[in-house]
């Protein structure tokens, strides 16, 4: 286990403006005097600020006094780290367990501090080993019948990394080895990540938000007084439907905790699923569509770029919910076939428009009268015989660029000849105070048509929605 430090150096600046005495010779007048007089603006000084993180952890393995990293509690920063009061180096730390079994569990909570500005928060990690340390004699007949990873190979992968399960969420602070959980409240366990150790690495990295109750991501306030809630924590369990496939197997991995300052930058967490956008969950279930949806609350503008059997309505862009159908372009998509075109959505709050611009100029259109957004944004991708690739998004608000923390794109892909569609999105969580100076969103979209791609209206399609 590693943390990010970054602290800037301090140094002093000294200004200083020296005096400076004129005088003059007037030559065969006599001798002039000037009046003069000099005032210094001195003794100015600058100093860096301070940027150090800190991160203090508690945690327990199956019972209570069982150490979680190697210690009970300890904090990590780096040559000054401390485990169970004792000063140890940073590379100490370490998740070790030799005897994992089916019923196992393990809690850490991890607490932050950053010395003397805020700053946004990422965590993720990676595995560095997942090994299947040969075969006992009852896991060999487990392998032999559907071994997850490397069938029959006792010298492949093991099934540690996709059996145990990992739940990330925000905890009050007030958990100690052997205590109860406790959640922030307002949150319930699992909020940040529920899954495999696998799929918790494969979508990292991960924003922490400070505040969860609001829409984006507040970064952690600067602090000198000690650790700030809430809290990360993490929850492991080897489920008991776990059988004899990870009889030896072992992994080993890192969690790393990333700071960067939260002054004149702006991180957003950007997330990718199947279904409408801008629906409920429930309803793109319930209907079909997909297993996610961001259910916005309204929509204050829309664009759409799609296959149109009528030739109408290929390109479009509207103000409020429903079709955009305010203003109309023609496309002509066989030139785009299997080509990456870039795009841009600008929205102009002084002209209160919204303008679609698909391949650098080659086709805009704009609509008037929209209203200011009030949160988020989605791109979704439609795809039936066809594969639509939106990717490199990027966003610029009131000048300043957002980096995203999560995917920069998403792809819908269908191959089922009379199947339906395949819908996906990718979702920025953006608010009102972000956008309300106007934007531009830009990026790359790529539509693939297949050789039985049948026509029909949205058989492909690329939308923008904002909320």
């Amino acid at each position: 286990m590693s943390n990010r430090s970054f602290t800037t150096s301090r140094r002093n600046v000294l200004l200083g403006i020296g005096a400076v005495g004129i005088a003059s010779a007037g030559a065969g007048l006599g001798t002039t005097a000037y009046f003069s007089d000099t005032e210094s603006f001195s003794g100015n000084s600058l100093q860096a600020g301070e940027f150090d993180l800190r991160v203090r952890f508690d945690g327990q393995y199956n019972m209570p006094g069982q150490p979680l990293f190697g210690a009970a509690s300890g904090v990590i920063d780096g040559v000054n780290s401390t485990a169970n009061g004792q000063v140890i180096g940073e590379a100490d730390f370490g998740f070790v367990v030799d005897d994992l079994k089916p019923g196992d569990t393990g809690i850490g909570e991890f607490c932050f501090q950053i010395d003397d500005n805020p700053g946004y928060l990422t965590f993720g990690g990676e595995a560095t080993e997942n090994l299947e340390n040969g075969y006992t004699e009852p896991e060999s007949t487990t392998a032999a019948m559907g071994d997850i990873n490397d069938e029959g190979d006792a010298a492949g992968e093991g099934e540690l990394l996709d059996a145990m399960i990992v739940d990330v969420s925000y905890s009050n602070g007030n958990y100690s080895d052997g205590g109860v959980v406790q959640y922030l409240p307002g949150t319930s366990k699992g909020d940040i990540f529920s899954g495999t150790l696998r799929e918790f690495f494969a979508g990292a990295p991960y924003l922490f938000d400070h505040d969860p109750s609001t829409l984006v991501a507040d970064p952690v306030p600067g602090s000198d007084d000690g650790f700030v809630e809430p809290c990360l924590l993490f929850e492991f369990e080897v489920p008991t439907s776990v059988g004899n496939e990870i009889q030896t197997d072992s992994i080993a991995f890192d969690i790393d905790f990333n700071a960067v300052q939260a002054r004149h930058n702006l991180l957003r967490a950007s997330s990718a699923n199947t279904g409408f956008v801008d629906a409920s969950q429930t309803v793109n279930q319930n209907g079909g569509y997909g297993d996610g949806g961001e259910d916005f609350g309204s929509v204050a503008m829309t664009g759409r770029a799609r296959y149109g059997g009528t030739n109408t309505w290929e390109l479009a862009t509207g103000a409020g919910a429903g079709t955009p159908s305010q203003d109309q372009q023609n496309i002509d998509w066989t030139p785009l076939n299997g080509v990456a075109v870039p795009f841009t959505y600008t929205y102009d709050d002084a002209a209160g428009t919204a303008t679609f611009d698909l391949g650098s100029g080659s086709f805009v259109s704009t609509a008037t009268g929209v209203a200011a957004p009030a949160g988020r944004i989605g791109l979704q991708a439609k795809a039936d015989e066809a594969t639509v690739d939106i990717d490199n998004v990027a966003l610029s608000v009131d000048g300043t660029t957002v980096t995203f923390v999560g995917p920069d794109g998403v792809t819908a892909s269908n191959d089922d000849g009379p199947g339906g569609r395949e819908i996906a999105y990718v979702a920025l969580t953006t608010d009102a105070a972000d956008l309300a100076n106007g934007f531009v969103l830009s990026g790359d979209v790529t539509i693939t048509l297949q050789g039985d791609f049948p026509g029909n209206d949205e058989g492909v399609a690329f939308d923008i929605v904002v909320e």
